[in-house]
């Protein structure tokens, strides 16, 4: 995931607050003044083609998954938590994200095969502040069995995606 798609969508969620704002202030301040006024055609706007998260954004997203997927695979988990958001490493120390790793995956055997299924964006999500979210399912298969996979992507403050949640079901 690159800086400018992590701009971009800071941008959209940054002109729906302000819009937002605007319409609130509309409604209760100054409904005569606002709505007197012709909207100029040149301010973007969060609809803008420009501001919109795009197909490619997403590929980006579920690439970065396969990778940091990989890591965990390959047993890697230190680097995992390391590159991890924030929140995540707030939840869970070093230690009890590698103790868990280990004990979660280590019964499933080797990866055979994984692909991501579903894909869903948030503003809000439980027990999380809010923010841009993605969120990534796979349909995984070990040698010991099928197990669903879930990656959640949380936007930075420096606008770069980091994983902020990772679950087998």
């Amino acid at each position: 995931m690159n800086a400018t798609t992590g701009s971009r969508l800071r941008a959209w969620r940054n002109r729906i607050a302000v819009a937002s704002a605007a319409v609130a202030f509309a409604w209760v301040i100054a409904p005569g003044i606002v709505f007197a006024q012709a909207p100029q055609a040149s301010t973007p706007t969060a609809t803008d083609p420009a501001n919109q998260p795009t197909l490619q954004d997403d590929k980006d997203v579920i690439e970065a998954g396969r990778k940091w997927l990989a890591l965990v695979d390959s047993g890697q988990y230190d680097e995992t938590w390391e590159i991890a958001s924030p929140l995540l490493k707030s939840k869970v120390s070093k230690e009890k994200w590698n103790d868990g790793l280990q004990n979660l995956r280590k019964p499933l055997g080797k990866l055979v095969s994984r692909t991501p299924e579903k894909f869903a964006r948030a503003h809000q999500l439980p027990g999380a502040p809010e923010g841009d979210y993605v969120i990534v399912e796979y349909t995984s298969t070990f040698e010991n069995g099928k197990h669903p996979e879930q990656l959640t992507w949380s936007l930075e403050k420096d606008d770069i995606w980091r994983v902020s949640g990772y679950f087998i079901r």
